[in-house]
């Protein structure tokens, strides 16, 4: 048993041990896809809705219950390097309270994987951040994460959020 110990780091570094191919493909796939970008025009609308999501209390985790939400995003530039967003509607549903969002701005990186932003929602303000999951039967999924302070409450939430793209009408 220890001569095989011995024996395997050698069998690796051999220059006679075959390749793998199954992981230069991948690395060539992953390489082909983390270099596509996204085409989105200036005017069109994002809308996240949640499917699934839970809040907690920041500092009190055991404070904790179901949460959605929907954030109507637009493309308001478009950029080299990425697209300027606005944020212009929706609402998070927390702790049963409602939370009207009123306004905001966000970030998306040119791949659209990343979204950063931050808004208005009531009285209280939020920072989000958007990862895209890709697309999983007909329709594009993301994890959309909040946190939300309105007076001296403050919560954290998760949302599993379906992603839909509208062009923008003249």
């Amino acid at each position: 048993m220890m001569a095989l110990l011995f024996a395997l780091p050698a069998m690796a570094a051999s220059p006679s041990a075959p390749q793998n191919t199954n992981v230069s493909q991948l690395l060539t796939q992953s390489t082909t896809i983390a270099s596509h970008r996204i085409q989105l025009t200036q005017g069109e609308t994002i809308t996240l809705t949640s499917v699934a999501g839970g809040y907690w209390v920041v500092g009190d985790r055991a404070s904790n219950g179901t949460a959605s939400g929907t954030v109507t995003l637009q493309v308001s530039g478009v950029l080299k390097g990425g697209y300027i967003i606005s944020v212009t509607g929706g609402s998070f549903n927390i702790n049963s309270t409602t939370y009207a969002i009123s306004s905001g701005s966000a970030d998306l990186g040119p791949r659209g994987v990343w979204m950063v932003g931050n808004g208005q929602a009531g009285a209280g303000q939020f920072l989000f951040l958007d990862r895209n999951l890709g697309k999983f039967g007909s329709s594009n999924y993301g994890v959309l994460r909040v946190d939300l302070k309105d007076g001296t409450s403050e919560f954290g939430a998760r949302l599993l959020v379906s992603i839909a793209v509208t062009t923008a009408t003249s």
